[in-house]
This record gives structure tokens, sequence and C-alpha cells, in this order.
């Protein structure tokens, strides 16, 4: 078995070479392992845990592939109190996660502030899109229950040249559970009830395969701003369906939510005559992909695919209903120290129908229009330490715009213990529906927003001890807005610079400790310059809500087969606010989690979490056109129980 991990390694000739020498180690020794030779085998085994092919569509490890990649493992978000994926987001540094009024989830990452398809961040599932970025919606599929996930993997920044349009601030990948059988029940305060099931079953010949997941979530409380009434019903099911080179995935995702939403007095304007108002909030979700691996080498890889996708979202007076249609295909080939790929996708983009009362002119919005897509890239090792990749992407669509995005990446290996990586890339945007259409006509070609990174991080690892910092510099270009916003077609950008630092140490086999740290500055050409109780001075101001500071600090310990748990702490320093209150307060957070299995029913699992155990004030901030800031508190304390019964 171990073998078999190590071969698939072999896609970095320096990470090989390390990986063998510490297999042989432990594998010649075995019947006398030393402690030594055992954290080894740890550090072998965490490197092969933390493989990703999110980056480039080769799987490697996420600290010797290109760009900023973090691999989160649910189970250890888990014990530190986590309960969805956002909640699980919250451990990566330059990353503040957010809800909106309606409980929906969104993402500012590195202080850039988006109100939108999760902060204009592409969301996958099981490497399948979810959200139809288009819609100017937040999906809510970041609420993913925690069970749910086997792992996340996360780029900050437009590193992935391989997903193209909205792969823009980053890109999450939600690695769903298709391994084992088990099933789990919860409760917590809110009178929330969830279940979350998986399974898989292979035939003895282990040509046909099925696997899937599936879950349910309900509450009436703190699934949105205040605690206000709501009724919130969540589900989600996983399935996926392989025949030796062929296989079938189905994602299928609905929300629906109802309940009381706060009212914000607008600037110079009377009180409404309540402070509260009733709405209602619907999601429904289904995408497809039926995918022939035609090539399935360890360093030839080829396929084809194709994918069908289909939303619904419906949020006040807005309404977005329409599919999506992909065809694609890439081959990935290794010669000598190249590997070279190349991916080719067509797509039929189509609205049915799109109504928004966010403007003067507001009438059903009917449209369908392709897009076409080319990557090439080249990944060569120069030497057993230094790896260079170069790629570049091109999109079309049709009767909007084109763009080509380059991408430069360097990795080099310095010695067995650091490791030096650089990267230059860039990302885009098309329009959404509201950005494109005035009355149900488009308002005809626009070029695409774009994005600009620099970056560069150092990587320490030792078997006991990791350490990352990440230093960055972003230029976003031709903002998109609204044809009837004050800002359209003003050519504003943004800028940014900061600093990400990540550790994580275990002094003991029963304890680790993980700590993050991040701080960027952000002057946005949208946000006013308003010193408190002077008038306004013009734009480019700290960008809305961004943090002084992010932090986290977790322990996790295990005591054996029985007794696992964490403790969490989140900061989150104060916020700039528009310049017209200068800041609004940050908050401090404490999650607990706990865990046990009891020694004579060993598949059985019970689980406890405590989120703001010192119920601090917690609210985000929240922007959206024509009505300002909204401060959305969330500063309940949250109990939660759960049992998990494993029947392998």
């Amino acid at each position: 078995m171990l073998n078999a991990l190590i071969s698939h390694q072999s896609d970095r000739l320096w990470t090989r070479r390390w990986s063998v020498a510490l297999l042989s180690t432990a594998l010649c020794t075995l019947p006398c392992v030393t402690q030594a030779q055992e954290e080894d085998l740890d550090q072998l085994l965490e490197l092969l845990a933390e493989e990703t092919e999110l980056a480039t569509r080769s799987r490697q490890n996420a600290d010797y592939v290109p760009g900023i990649i973090t691999v989160l493992h649910a189970d250890e978000a888990r014990l530190l109190g986590a309960r969805t994926a956002l909640e699980a987001l919250a451990f990566v540094p330059g990353i503040d996660i957010s809800r909106d009024q309606y409980g929906s989830p969104a993402l500012r990452v590195r202080s850039v502030d988006f109100f939108f398809n999760s902060g204009n961040v592409k969301v996958l599932v099981d490497g399948l899109p979810i959200s139809r970025e288009a819609a100017f919606q937040n999906g809510s599929v970041l609420l993913t229950p925690i069970e749910q996930i086997e792992r996340i993997e996360l780029i900050r920044g437009p590193g992935s040249g391989v997903h193209g349009d909205f792969a823009y601030m980053g890109l999450v990948n939600l690695i769903t559970r298709h391994q084992g059988n088990a099933a789990s029940i919860g409760v917590g305060r809110g009178d929330r009830r969830s279940i979350v099931a998986h399974f898989a079953h292979r035939a003895e010949t282990n040509e046909v395969s099925l696997s899937g997941n599936v879950s349910s979530w309900e509450s009436d409380r703190y699934d949105t701003t205040d605690a206000l009434d709501n009724d919130e019903q969540r589900r989600m099911l996983n399935l996926k369906l392989a025949l030796r080179d062929l296989s079938f995935k189905l994602v299928a995702l609905d929300r629906d939510w109802q309940g009381l939403r706060r009212i914000n007095p607008r600037p110079g304007q009377p009180p409404p005559p309540s402070p509260f108002a009733s709405n209602l909030q619907k999601e429904r979700s289904y995408n497809t992909e039926l995918r022939y691996n035609w090539l399935n080498q360890d360093d030839n890889r080829g396929a084809l695919w194709l994918q069908r996708q289909h939303n619904e979202y419906e949020r006040q007076n807005t309404l977005f209903e329409g599919p999506r249609t992909e065809l694609g295909g890439d081959w990935s080939y290794r010669l000598g120290r190249h590997r070279l790929l190349l991916q080719a996708q067509w797509a039929r983009l189509g609205i049915d129908s799109a109504v928004s009362r966010q403007g003067p002119a507001a009438g059903e919005t009917i449209d369908s229009r392709d897009m076409r897509s080319l990557v090439l890239q080249d990944q060569v090792d120069l030497n057993d330490r230094f790896q260079i990749t170069a790629g570049v992407r091109y999109d079309e669509l049709q009767d909007i715009d084109s763009e080509l995005t380059p991408r430069l990446a360097a990795v080099w290996q310095i010695s067995d213990h650091h490791l030096l990586k650089a990267q230059y890339a860039e990302g885009f945007r098309s329009p959404t529906v509201n950005e494109q259409f005035v009355d149900g006509q488009s308002i005809g070609r626009r070029e695409f927003e774009k994005i600009e990174t620099r970056e560069i991080g150092y990587v320490y690892r030792r078997p006991n001890t990791v350490f990352r910092a990440t230093g960055f510099s972003n230029r976003i270009s031709d903002l998109l807005f609204p044809p009837f916003n004050q800002f359209f077609e003003q050519n504003l950008g943004i800028r940014a610079q900061g600093l990400e630092f990540e550790l994580t140490h275990q002094p003991w086999r029963w304890l680790k400790v993980q700590a993050t740290w991040s701080t960027a500055n952000t002057l946005d050409d949208r946000a006013a310059v308003r010193p408190p109780d002077q008038p306004l001075q013009g734009f480019g101001g700290p960008s809305v809500a961004q943090p002084e500071s992010l932090g986290n600090l977790a322990l996790l310990f295990n005591q054996g087969e029985a007794w696992s748990g964490g403790l969490h702490w989140q900061h989150v320093g104060r916020r700039a606010d528009r310049g017209i209150a200068g800041f609004q307060d940050g908050y401090d957070v404490l999650n607990l989690g706990l865990s046990y299995r009891p020694p004579r029913a060993p598949r059985l699992r019970l689980d406890w979490g405590l989120r703001n155990a010192l119920e601090d004030d917690v609210f985000y901030i929240e922007t959206s056109p024509g009505a300002g800031l909204q401060l959305n508190r969330y500063q309940h304390r949250e109990w939660s129980f759960g049992i998990t019964w494993s029947f392998d």
C-alpha cells in the first residue's frame, strides 16, 4: 500500500527522493521501529494526505505546487468546533468568513470586498462546479455539514488557470466522503436537527463501484442574523457511479429559508415603520457529469467529460433560473522533464428567466451564449530541486469579450527542509446578469474584470513542524458594475498587499498546535474617503470591512483511541467602515470540540461542540447596492451534539 502511495508522488522528482528515503528507513527496520522512524513515517503519510491536483491537474503535495494552496481536514475542523465548510475555512490565513442577512455564506479573501458569488470565489464539490456565478447570488454550498466532508482544498488568489471564469479571488473544492459506511444524527441550539450519511460499495471484480453521501439540516434560529425566527432547510445529495474508466457524478443541493430579516434605515431617510420584514430565499442546484478517462497512467492521463448544470435562485424580488452545459477534455503527458497539459472546453450558458428589482429597468432576461476555452501548460523540472510552471489560458464569451490569462511560477527546494516558491498569475470574471442586462436586453460588449497577483512563499518542514510564510500583491482592474450604478464604466480598481503566516507543531503524539496570522492593506476605488463628521472627500479609501488582522490558534489533542478534542481561538481585528465611522469593532471567538469512542463500542462516536463559548459580539459587515452597510449579528453561544455509527 505504501509503495503505491509513493509511486503516486512520482510527479515530483525531489519529493519522490525524500519520500523514498523516509519509507525505506521505516520499512527496513519495521520489526524494531523507533520513535524517530515512526515520526518519519507519519511525516510521509502527512505529505501524501495533503496531495491535490487543484492547481495544475497533476497530483502533488500542496506545498510543492504553484500558488498558495491550503488543505483542511474535516475531522480536525470538527474537533475545533466547526459544523460547516464555511466555519472550517476560518482557519485559513487571509480568509474572513461572513454570512449575510439571509444566512447565506460569503468569503472576504485578502481583504477585498465582494458581496456576491461567495466573495467572487469559485466553489466546487468533488471537482464539479455547483453555483451559477452569473446569477449574482451567494450560494449555500459552503454550508455543507462538516460530517459530509473529508477535506477542503483552497487556492487563495487566481492561481488556477485550469478553472477559468470566476476562479478569481480564490477557488474552493469540497472533497466529500466516498469511503466507508456511516450515519450521523445531530442536534443543537435553535432546534437544529441534522442527518448525514455516506456509503461506498465496490463489486468483487473491482470494475463497478457506487459511493455517495447525503445530508439534511433544519433549524429555527441562529442560521440567520440576530437569531430571528426562521425556518431553514438544507439538503444535499452526492452520488458517484464508476464502471472501469467511465464514471457518472450527481450533486443535488437545495435550500429553503423563510423568516424575518432586519431592515436598516438608510441615511437621510425616516426609519421604517417596522424594523423587521418577512422574506424567503430558495435555491436549487442540480449538477451532473459523465466522464471517460481514455488514458490513465501515472505520468500520462487523458479525459473527456460532459457536464450539465441547472440552477434556480429566488430571493425577495430577485429570480434566476438557467442551465449550463459543458463539453471538455484534457490530456496530460510526460515528456522527459516536461509535463504538458492541453485542455479544451466549450460551454453553453443559458438564462431561462432572470428578474431583478435593483435597478430602474427590471424586465425579464432570457439569454443563451457560448464560451470557448483553451489551456496550455508546461511543468518542467530543471533539476531535482527546481521546477517552473508556465501556462496560458484563452477564453472567449460570445458577444462580450475575450481574455488571455498567463501564469508563471517557480518552486525551488533549497534543501530537505526549506522550500521557496513564487508566482505571477492573472484571472478574470465575466459580467453577471445584473451587470450585463437592462430591461432584459444586453448592453453589448464589455471588458472582463481582471486581477493580477504576485506571490512569494517560504515553507519550512520538519517531521513535527511546518511553517509557511507568504507575501502577496494584487491589482484588480476594470471593475464591473450594473449600468445604473454611479461607478459604471469608470475603470475603477483595487490594490492590495499583505502577509500570511501558518505554523503547525506537534510536540507530542497526543498534541498538535496550529496558528495562523495575516494582514492586508487594500485600497479600493469604490470606498469613500470620508473622515468622521466631515463631508465626502473622494474615493479610493480602505476596502470596506477589511480587518486589520486575522488570527487563529488551535490545540488538538488525542488521548488514545477513546478521547479527542480541540480548542480554537479566532481573532478578527477591527474593520474599515467606508469612511463613515472610521472602523467597526472586531471580535474574538472561542470554539470547543470533544469526541469520544467507547472502547467497548468502537463503531460509535459521540461528538460535542460549542461555538462562541464566551458570547462575544460577533457581527459580519455586508455591503449591498443601495442599502449601504448591513451589520449582521451572530453573537449567540451555540452548542451541538452528534452521534455517529460506522457500519464497517
